[in-house]
């Protein structure tokens, strides 16, 4: 009943700020009325290229995002879809400057693996301009079946290969106030997860050594493990890119620090911090450098299925995880001509539980490349495909915006 009870409060939250939302919509649906009068075309303006700023923008209408899923940790195939929907925001002036805003962006999705994970969900990110406040609200359903890797130090054995069966319920909602100068602001942030996990199989044929895994994780063996995880955070950030979705110029950063503890609707008590920064530097009108980093710390007791792992594009979901993890990643984006992009990017990452253990741990290092197709010019949006080389071979990726995109 408790994570009811708490499912029912973040409904009631949403339906709050769908209300307050509203309030302040009706010169939109003055300027939406104009908008159904406006003939739309899939030409643009400029080049009478293929473009999709007036659908989106006029017609408040929705950009169809294929994925081709080839990540290992998932079975190596699948495939998903997101309709994202965008509502581009007029930019803040203040004190003579001019500074874009986040676009309202709405999307739904499903997707499916060959090794039978599947799941569906959706989110908001939106903006009441009146208030300077930004705030989100997403959910979902997931049923997947992910590999885990555990190191069992008494038989000096490492990477011991684990499937397990997760069910998982996933809530979150954010809110974040816009100071003066609306770059920086300083929010909340609250995820709440119910969690059914069991063991499918363990890839070893050593009995001594699927016996220490057993003793580890024995009460997922026979049957599902139910849990709930919530957190409850403080998030500052700076945002001073050119454009959401693909920037050419700017620096992003931001600081978040999450409690875990039944007081917030959690079984488990641990804290987790991260840093982040994406920085973006024109070397050329055409030729951008991205610098990406990002670093991750757990203090306290987290599941290990909820373990910070390397998030970066070659490298397996959950394959490199630790209490700790840092990463470094460069990327160069080409604009060889007005709509086509090439990209080059590279980088490296560990997980590690203790920093005495830095120098033990392994790197996971990934390369590739890929390109871009600017799809909507008036939002500087382009996408693509990356295809990517890691530790473990090659994966292929559908790029909506940025790689690195996060609201």
């Amino acid at each position: 009943m408790k994570h009811a009870s708490i499912i029912c409060y973040l409904v009631a939250v949403i339906l709050c700020f769908s209300f307050i939302q509203s309030s302040f919509a009706q010169e939109e649906e003055k300027e939406h009325a104009k908008k159904e009068k406006t003939k739309v075309s899939f030409r643009d303006s400029l080049d009478h290229q293929f473009d999709l700023s007036d659908w989106l923008i006029n017609k408040n209408g929705f950009i169809p995002v294929p994925a081709i899923i080839t990540e290992p940790a998932f079975g190596g195939f699948g495939g998903a879809l997101a309709p994202v929907f965008i509502h581009q925001n007029a930019p803040v002036i203040r004190n003579d400057k001019v500074y874009p805003m986040a676009p309202n962006v709405a999307v739904v999705a499903g997707g499916y693996t060959l090794n039978n994970t599947w799941g569906v969900g959706g989110g908001y990110a939106g903006t009441i301009r009146k208030w300077g406040v930004r705030y989100s609200l997403m959910g979902g359903y997931g049923n997947v079946n992910i590999d885990y890797y555990f190191d069992i130090e008494k038989l000096n054995k490492k990477d011991v290969n684990v499937e397990f069966n997760i069910r998982t319920i996933p809530i979150s909602a954010s809110i974040s106030k816009q100071f003066k100068d609306p770059r920086f602001s300083l929010g909340l942030e609250y995820l709440y997860m119910h969690n059914e996990l069991k063991v499918n199989n363990i890839y070893h044929t050593d009995y001594e050594v699927i016996n220490e895994i057993i003793d580890d994780i024995g009460d997922y063996i026979s049957d599902y493990v139910s849990g709930d995880i919530a957190k409850l955070g403080l998030k500052a950030s700076f945002d001073g890119r050119d454009n959401t979705f693909t920037p050419n110029k700017g620096l992003k950063t931001y600081i978040t620090a999450d409690w875990s503890n039944p007081v917030v609707g959690s079984d488990a008590k641990f804290g987790q911090f991260e840093g982040a920064a994406y920085y973006y530097i024109p070397i050329l009108h055409n030729l951008i450098t991205g610098l990406r980093f990002d670093m991750q710390q757990i203090v306290g007791d987290i599941p290990f299925y909820l373990k910070p792992y390397i998030d970066m594009r070659g490298v397996p979901s959950a394959r490199y995880q630790g209490n700790t993890t840092m990463l470094l990643e460069l990327e160069e984006r080409w604009d060889f001509v007005r709509r086509w992009s090439l990209v080059a990017f590279g980088g490296g990452g560990k997980g590690f539980d203790d920093f005495s253990k830095f120098k033990d741990a392994d790197w996971a290092w990934s390369y590739g490349g890929g390109f871009r197709y600017l799809i909507a010019r008036k939002l500087n949006l382009r996408m693509g495909v990356d295809v990517a080389m890691g530790p473990e071979g090659f994966t292929y990726y559908m790029i909506f915006g940025s790689s690195w995109l996060r609201q």
